[in-house]
């Protein structure tokens, strides 16, 4: 994988999408490479097909937002412990910025939760922004 600059944890949530303006924002103001992630982490494999596809239309989402102000998102979408696939793939692009809400979605969606962040925050190797 490329460098990326930026990288977006997102879920789809509120506190995503405040994630996501603020990764843009950043992205654009000093034109470098953005990623998304999306991070599938659900034991049941009933769910898992219908997870994968929600992540892959939020991804495309943050993607043609990308697009409207003229940031290309390398989208990627793994399957794994939120905290640590955030943390894997933050380290093996060489990030030098992690974005993402505070809190995420609840129930059968739940992506990032607050432990999430918390988790990212106390050992990411690199920056985290934490948009509330």
């Amino acid at each position: 994988m490329a460098k990326v600059e930026v990288l977006l944890a997102t879920d789809g949530s509120e506190s995503a999408k405040k994630a996501e303006i603020a990764a843009l924002k950043i992205a654009k103001s000093y034109n470098i490479r953005m990623a998304a992630l999306y991070v599938v982490n659900i034991p049941s494999t009933s769910e898992q097909a219908e997870l994968i596809k929600y992540g892959e239309k939020i991804l495309d989402e943050v993607a043609e937002d990308g697009k409207k102000t003229g940031i290309e998102i390398q989208k990627i979408l793994k399957l794994g412990s939120p905290a640590e696939t955030i943390l894997n793939v933050a380290k093996s692009l060489k990030v030098h910025t992690i974005v993402m809400g505070s809190e995420g979605k609840k129930g059968f969606k739940r992506v990032l939760l607050g432990s999430v962040a918390e988790n990212v925050v106390r050992n990411a190797q690199c920056t985290v922004l934490v948009a509330r």
